[in-house]
C-alpha cells in the first residue's frame, strides 16, 4: 500500500450536474506517474467558483485503510471547461502533518464522456506528479476518521475506465439517445460482420453502465432451408452475438437470448434483397 506522504488525491467540486459548470462535488482517482488507474487512490472534493477564483477542501483516503487528509484549496478559472487549484494547507488528518506534499492541480473537461481529467505536481515533492479523473457526484465532504464512502467504488470506477463508460451524470442522455439496429449476417453464416463491432461495443457499454439493464437478443433468418435448421442457424447467430457481449464484460445473467428461424421477416423471403434484410439479430433493452 502506498503511503499517505506519498498519496496524490482526488478533487471533487461541489455539486451541480451542469455540464462544463465547476462550482460541486467531485470524486473519482488519482494515480502516480508511470501507474495505472488500478493502482489509483480515492480523492474527493467541493468547491465553489465565483469571479474567476476557486475556493474549496479536498480530501484523500488510502483505499482499504481509514488514512485520510483533508486539505483547503484555492485556485482560478478563466472558462467553465478548465481551472486550476492549489492546496495550500493540510485541515486534518490521520497522521496529524504527516503529508506536507501540497498539490498544484490542473483540471480540463471532456466534452465526450463528462469527465474531468488533468495532472498534479508538487514543487515541495518532485516525485509527487501523476494524473486524476474525476466526475460530478453528490457528496457530504467532511473531516471524520472514517471513509467518506466505502472503497468498493473504486473497483468499481476503475471497471467503469477499463471498458470505456462515460461519466454517470452522462449515461442517462446517451441511453436516452441510443437507438438499435439489427445486425445482419452472410448467407448461411453465424460469424458477426467485423463492420458491426464498433456498435456491438457501444451497446456493451451502455448496458454496462446501467446496472438495472439487461439485454435480449434474437437470431433471425431467411427462409431458405428446413424450420429445423434454421431455427438452429439462428440460435447459433444469437449464441455469437451474446458469446461477444460476453467478451466485452457482460455477465450471462444480462442477456437473454431467443430465436425465431424464419418465422419472423423483416422483409419478403421472394427477393435476394428482402432474405438478406430477413438474415438477422435483433435487440431491445428489458
Amino acid at each position: 500500500m502506498v503511503s499517505i506522504s506519498i498519496i496524490l488525491f482526488f478533487i471533487i467540486p461541489c455539486f451541480n450536474f451542469a455540464q462544463g459548470t465547476i462550482t460541486g462535488d467531485y470524486q473519482g482517482l488519482l494515480k502516480l506517474e508511470n501507474t495505472t488507474w488500478s493502482q489509483g487512490q480515492a480523492f474527493y472534493m467541493r468547491i465553489t467558483a465565483i469571479a474567476g477564483l476557486i475556493d474549496g477542501e479536498s480530501r484523500e483516503e488510502v483505499v482499504g485503510e481509514n488514512t485520510f487528509i483533508n486539505k483547503k484549496v484555492l485556485g482560478s478559472f478563466e472558462n467553465k471547461k478548465s481551472f486550476e487549484i492549489t492546496q495550500n494547507a493540510i485541515l486534518k488528518s490521520s497522521n496529524g502533518s504527516a503529508n506536507s506534499c501540497l498539490l498544484s492541480i490542473s483540471l480540463h473537461f471532456v466534452d465526450s464522456n463528462a469527465y474531468w481529467v488533468g495532472t498534479f505536481k508538487s514543487q515541495k515533492c518532485p516525485s509527487m506528479k501523476g494524473s486524476l479523473i474525476l466526475y460530478k457526484t453528490r457528496i457530504e465532504l467532511d473531516q471524520d476518521p472514517i471513509p467518506l464512502h466505502d472503497h468498493r467504488w473504486v473497483a468499481r470506477f476503475q471497471e467503469d475506465l477499463e471498458y470505456g463508460l462515460s461519466a454517470p451524470e452522462k449515461r442517462p442522455q446517451e441511453l436516452k439517445n441510443f437507438a438499435f439496429q439489427s445486425i445482419y449476417f452472410e448467407y448461411n453464416k453465424d460469424e458477426i460482420p467485423s463492420n458491426y463491432f464498433p456498435y456491438l461495443n457501444l451497446m456493451a457499454r451502455m448496458i454496462l453502465g446501467h446496472s438495472d439493464l439487461r439485454i435480449k437478443v434474437v437470431g433471425n433468418t431467411d427462409s431458405d432451408g428446413s424450420d429445423t435448421y434454421n431455427i438452429d442457424l439462428s440460435k447459433r447467430r444469437a449464441e455469437a452475438i451474446t458469446s461477444y457481449f460476453i467478451s466485452k464484460g457482460l455477465s450471462e445473467d444480462r442477456i437473454v437470448i431467443s430465436y425465431d428461424g424464419e418465422n419472423k421477416p423483416k422483409d419478403t423471403n421472394k427477393t435476394a434483397e428482402g432474405k438478406k434484410r430477413n438474415r438477422r439479430v435483433d435487440f431491445s433493452f428489458i
